[in-house]
């Protein structure tokens, strides 16, 4: 079933609703036009979701990992798995839900997503073609199929921020999501936490298995999604985050996101 909704005036049931009404289908497909500022709170659900924005700016974040979604990458989120969604640009954002009696083998954890132009195509045709007490024909059966083997794709963490638990790295990371251009470094920090730089670097690595300075770029690169939403030029939005060569800055985005930073703002000008 495909609803549509609005998430400021629609009276139509919530998606957990819908599950516990319609147990035995496959999947739902629920789309809401959320605008900028919208805060889904702390939520789960019983069946597997893939949230995806064909337009517009989704910040996404658990328990232990900070994710952005923009136009061209969706989020799978196991069932059951607690999340909140912060809406950063305005976004029509379709939701759909896989019922997990009737898929095998998906990811265990949260994993972003490429959205190849084939893969927007799959997820609209099946949005247009799973309706409200319909049964599935043998067709949209096997788009989804097609679709649940994209989800098994190896996974994009680009737009993925794992955030470590120790209470060691707690200022560290407090401070760097306020002020993430911050030129601090693990040494200056170890004063403040307590622990030596290498028991500082250390810990970064076990507890999120990158290193501290890919983790600050990665925080980096993703405050710069929100920034360049905002129209703010390109070379400020670089000196705001940290770098002091804006072509380094272009450079890291491009390897991130396969797109420069103005292609990503002329992008958002034409929605």
């Amino acid at each position: 079933m495909t609803l549509n909704t609005d998430n400021q005036t629609s009276p139509l049931p919530s998606s957990n609703t819908l599950i516990a009404t319609f147990p035995k289908q496959p999947v739902l497909i629920k789309t809401v036009n959320m605008t900028k500022g919208y805060h889904d709170k702390p939520h789960q659900h019983e069946w597997h979701q893939v949230i995806y924005p064909s337009r517009g700016l989704l910040k996404s974040r658990t328990e232990s990992h900070h994710f952005y979604v923009p136009h061209h990458r969706a989020l799978f989120i196991p069932a059951r798995t607690i999340h909140e969604s912060y809406v950063m640009k305005d976004a029509s954002f379709i939701g759909i839900y896989l019922n997990p009696a009737f898929c095998k083998a998906l990811p265990n954890s949260c994993q972003p997503i490429e959205v190849s132009p084939f893969l927007r195509e799959l997820i609209l045709k099946l949005t247009q073609n799973v309706h409200i007490g319909q049964p599935l024909s043998d067709r949209v059966l096997n788009l989804l199929t097609v679709f649940e083997d994209e989800l098994r794709a190896e996974k994009d963490s680009s737009l993925e921020l794992p955030m470590p638990a120790d209470r060691r790295l707690q200022p560290i990371v407090h401070e760097l999501l306020s002020c993430p251009g911050s030129p601090k470094t693990l040494a200056e920090w170890s004063s403040q936490t307590g622990a030596t730089e290498r028991t500082l670097s250390r810990l970064f690595n076990k507890e999120v298995q990158l290193t501290f300075p890919q983790w600050r770029q990665r925080l980096r690169l993703m405050t710069a999604l929100t920034l360049l939403e905002q129209d703010e030029a390109v070379q400020d939005v670089a000196h705001h985050i940290g770098y002091q060569s804006v072509s380094a800055f272009i450079e890291a985005f491009r390897m991130a996101f396969k797109q420069t930073p103005q292609q990503f703002k002329q992008h958002y000008r034409n929605q």
